[in-house]
């Protein structure tokens, strides 16, 4: 790999004191080349344990993950939205994981307003909850999501700052942020010995086709014995593999905060290789309330169409395209149109 096309490392202990201004500068020089960058100084990450609770639960015997998978993998589940999904069989994208939400405190009151809202807000599903490893589990992933949360708005801010906004310009979009749709997932790549040809790229064998986030932000832990992500390098169109640095995450936009500044941060497309082997990793992905209009821009930065887009329509729209959620799509849609059809012959 070219030694020069390395991801820039940026250090968020920087962010108090004197240092915040030089920081922020350089934190908007990075984001709008390559988009992608090494995160340090984050308060709270403790990777050595998010591996060891990764590895035990993809551990658990198969049927105990689809105890709590989702509707769409389990037609015994309740749960739509929030839980365990398995491979896929055929698909380009092939992993299985689990996804958590933020934790939602007594009394929070969530959207209702929808069928779409009610599952996108839906209540988180646990393991082994009646064991003190599950116990310990739940509550390490839901400070976890909180951490990475709280890392996500100080980011945010810096940006902010970086356009010559206030730093709390996209807090309302997220707040309370035990509302909001942020996603931690959980991931595990098994090796892929007989890829259909559909996930081939020359010598590679592909595990995630190359892709935008579609949110915000995304934090990613990365671990030491498993490489395989790799980014398109934003100058001459290459890909370039991102190794695992002792104590950093992986930081990239995705296409709605690219999309509030105008494009000027750019949402890099960045794709998952076969290792041979078994791989682990684990993304956050900050994202605002269902009902929050995501459709503002930054100062200086202008919109064609300035009409109230909710993320949730905007998060329906995006995750459409993968296969892990098109069935959940299709029942949704067929709801939908099925509660239009009952209102209108009342």
């Amino acid at each position: 790999m070219d030694s020069e096309k390395v991801l820039p490392v940026i250090d968020l202990g920087l962010a108090k004191g004197p240092t915040r201004s030089a920081l922020v500068k350089q934190l908007r020089d990075a984001l709008t080349t390559v988009g992608f960058i090494y995160l340090t100084g984050v308060e709270g990450f403790d990777e050595v344990e998010l591996l060891r609770l990764t590895k035990w639960f993809f551990s658990l015997p198969m049927e105990r993950r689809m105890a709590i998978s989702k509707k769409s993998f389990n037609p015994q589940s309740a749960h739509e939205y929030r839980g365990f999904f398995p491979v896929i069989p055929g698909a380009v994208s092939h992993k299985e994981a689990f996804e958590i939400g933020p934790r939602k405190e007594e009394g929070t009151k969530m959207p209702q307003d929808s069928i779409a809202a009610k599952i996108f807000c839906e209540d988180n599903q646990w393991p082994e909850e009646d064991t003190e490893m599950g116990r310990h589990f739940r509550a390490w992933m839901e400070n976890y999501h909180f951490i990475m949360t709280e890392t996500s708005l100080e980011i945010l801010r810096l940006i902010a700052e970086g356009f010559g906004a206030p730093s709390d310009f996209y807090t309302s979009i997220f707040s309370p942020t035990n509302t909001s749709l942020s996603t931690l997932r959980l991931i595990h790549y098994p090796a892929r010995p007989n890829p259909p040809e559909s996930a081939r790229d020359g010598d590679y064998v592909i595990q995630t086709a190359e892709h935008h986030d579609s949110t915000m932000v995304t934090l990613l832990a990365t671990f030491p014995e498993y490489p395989g992500l790799q980014v398109r390098w934003w100058q001459d169109n290459s890909i370039i593999d991102v190794p695992h640095k002792p104590g950093h995450l992986v930081m990239n936009i995705g296409d709605l905060l690219s999309h509030t500044t105008g494009g000027k941060l750019k949402a890099t497309k960045h794709r998952v290789v076969d290792i041979c082997g078994d791989r682990l990793s684990v993304p956050f992905f900050f994202e605002p309330r269902f009902d929050a209009n995501v459709n503002v821009a930054l100062p200086g930065e202008t919109l064609q169409d300035t009409t109230t887009r909710n993320y949730g329509p905007w998060l329906f729209e995006k995750i459409s395209k993968w296969a892990e959620y098109k069935d959940l799509i299709r029942r949704l849609s067929e709801m939908e149109k099925s509660e239009t059809k009952d209102g209108q012959s009342m």
